[in-house]
Order: C-alpha cells, then structure tokens, then sequence
C-alpha cells in the first residue's frame, strides 16, 4: 500500500512538472511572438484614431495609371489611411455625384467645369454628413483648387499601320492631320458629354481650322458627328484599346502618354490647351454641351475639392494635402504633368486651413 502511494506521488509530482515545463515553453514562446510583431510594426505607417479608414476619391479617367499605379499606394504608404479610387471621365464624376449615384471624399477633375457643376448645384441634406453644415440647402462644392495643367497631344500604336507616317508628323516632316485623316487611319477619342477631353479634342480640332487656314481638318480628322460613334470610347479604357492594337492613335493628355510609355505627337501651342500666353485664340473655339452650357477654349488645368458628400474629412484633407505637397508634386512631375503654383477658385473661407495655407485665393465668391 506504501508503495502504491509513493508511485502516486511521483507520478502526480512529474505531470505537475510537466505541466510547468509547457506554461514556460508557452509563455517564452508568445513572449518572442510579441516582440517580433512590435519590431515589424515599427517600420508600418502609423495610425492614430483620427487616419483610419479609407479615402474614397474619385478622379478623371486619364490619370488612372498615375494614381492607381504611383500617387494612390504613396498616400496610402505615407499617411496610413486605406485609398480607394474609381476613375471616370470627370463630367461623368460630376454627374453622378449630382444624381446620388456615388459619395466621394475627394473629387479631381480634368478642367475645372466639373466641379463648376458641383458648386452650381444644391442638395437638400448633406448626404451623410457632408463638411458640417446646417442648412437645408447645401451647394455640393464650394471650391476647388488648380493644383497642374495638361497638355493634348495626339498618342499612337508603336505598332500601328501608320507608324511610319506618325513618325513622320512627330517630327514634322508630315502634318500630323494628314495622317490622322488618311483612308482607314482609326482614330479614339472620348464622349464630349462625359469627359473633358472629349470636349477638348473638338476644340482642338476647331482651333486647328483656324491656325492652318483649312476649314476641312475638324471634319477630316473627327468626321461629321462630334459624337462619332466610330471614335467614341470610354475614357477608362480608351488607352488600352490603343494598346490593343485597336486603334491607330488616340486624342490624349500628354501625362498618359509618359506614364504609359506611348510615343506621341507634339501639337503646336496654338492649339493643345496648355499654353496660358494664347487663352484668347483658345476662346475662339468652343463646344455647346446638350445641356446648352458653352465650353469655350482655355488652357487646361486639373483641379481638386472636397465635396459635401464626404464621409471621411480628416482622410479627405489630408489626400489634398498631399496632392499639393512636394512629394505629390515630384509624383505628378514623374508621370508628364506639368505642376503649377496651387490657386483657389471659389469660396476661400470654406476651404480647409491646412489646404488654404498652400495655395493661393484667385476668386473668392461670396458665402
């Protein structure tokens, strides 16, 4: 019986010391976890309570490689908050902000009438929020900021038929609208309802009757129907298409050519909108929208808001912020746009501190 129970106690006293043995093992065990974790945290972007979430900005379709590929994963990388971005022409941003469809934080858009619609139009509540405001009717923009300006070139197939031809007209040596309107030449542009580059080309395209002298390059080049179904095409996929072996050449922004690496045609100054010394000849042109808005020539800018849809004001802020810093401008600079000195058009004092501060006030309108 003795030696019963002293087996028992040896056996009870080795499974406690078992029992200790994996309390240690596990302990030192989480103890390594833990400290490993902590070490890789070090090096992640640090978030407080007020940069969580994401920041859902909505762009023009013709800096989807730039953002989505550079600008979106560097704000993300630098300021901890999650991006989000959906690309579309930027009339076609305008609109469906205005008809509810979508509730951006940040809105950038090609040419500053977009976002002119924006300001011009009102919502009965603030669509979740919106800045802060308590009045019934809210305009859905207040202001916007010019942050660079874009240049219209003509981007064309490395592998295009007309490659030769194009090379040609790139240095010169051809017109580049003769190449353009040659039997069979396939020529992408986008809808002029839906994005201001389809709006741009056409005027483009008038401006270069008058600084050719020939009356006939607009309907050479685009045919009889500004909305040529043969030439219309998304924005969002217009490039691609050309990539595709699709198209011959495309009307584009000099900035999608550099960063997706398409050789391109230079136009001259009269004409591709970037040149701020011809904004009167650039008024000569214009297209009539079916909403019966004029859109005269002028150079183009890119620009950037808030709107009253925005649900995260603190990410939202701090996306402009780094749009109009030094590293969002050597990123723009990268890709071929070309920054300017940021301007404020609309009301300033509505315009967050931290943004005001960068820029500078051309317009202000009254509260």
């Amino acid at each position: 019986m003795l030696v019963y129970k002293t087996k028992k106690f040896i056996f009870v006293m080795a499974l406690t010391i078992i029992v200790l043995v994996l309390v240690l093992v596990l302990a030192f065990s989480l103890s390594i976890d833990n400290s490993f974790v902590t070490a890789q945290t070090k090096d992640l972007p640090r978030s407080s309570s007020s940069n969580q979430g994401k920041v859902f900005v909505m762009y023009a379709a013709s800096l989807l490689k730039t953002f989505e590929d550079n600008f979106g994963p560097s704000f993300q990388k630098e300021t901890g908050y999650t991006y989000e971005g959906e690309a579309r022409g930027s009339v076609q941003v305008a609109n469906m902000i205005i008809d509810g469809l979508r509730t951006p934080d940040v809105f950038v858009s090609a040419g500053t009438i977009p976002i002119m619609k924006l300001m011009n139009s009102s919502t009965g509540n603030n669509n979740g929020g919106g800045i802060g405001k308590s009045s019934s009717s809210t305009n859905l923009a207040e202001w916007l900021v010019k942050f660079a300006s874009a240049e219209m070139v003509i981007a064309y197939s490395p592998t295009s038929h007309f490659y030769s031809d194009l090379e040609k007209a790139g240095i010169g040596e051809i017109p580049w609208y003769e190449v353009v309107s040659k039997q069979g030449f396939k020529f992408g542009r986008t809808d002029p309802e839906l994005d201001p580059k389809g709006y741009y080309m056409i005027i483009t395209a008038k401006l270069s009757n008058i600084y050719y002298n020939d009356s006939t390059i607009k309907q050479r080049i685009l045919g009889d129907d500004d909305r040529n179904p043969k030439q219309i095409f998304p924005e969002e996929i217009l490039k691609s298409i050309l990539e595709q072996d699709q198209l011959d050449a495309v009307a584009a922004y000099k900035h999608e050519a550099v960063a997706r690496g398409l050789p391109y045609i230079t136009l001259p100054p009269q004409i591709n909108l970037a040149d701020p010394t011809f904004s009167d000849f650039y008024k000569r042109a214009f297209y009539t929208l079916d909403s019966g808005q004029i859109v005269f020539g002028e150079p183009i800018y890119f620009s950037v808001t808030i709107p009253e849809t925005v649900k995260n004001l603190s990410g939202a802020i701090s996306f402009v912020n780094f749009l109009l810093s030094t590293k969002g401008e050597r990123i723009l600079k990268s890709q071929g746009l070309n920054y300017i000195k940021p301007v404020i058009e609309g009301k300033t004092d509505k315009v967050p501190s931290s943004i005001r501060n960068v820029t500078e006030p051309i317009k202000q309108l009254v509260s």
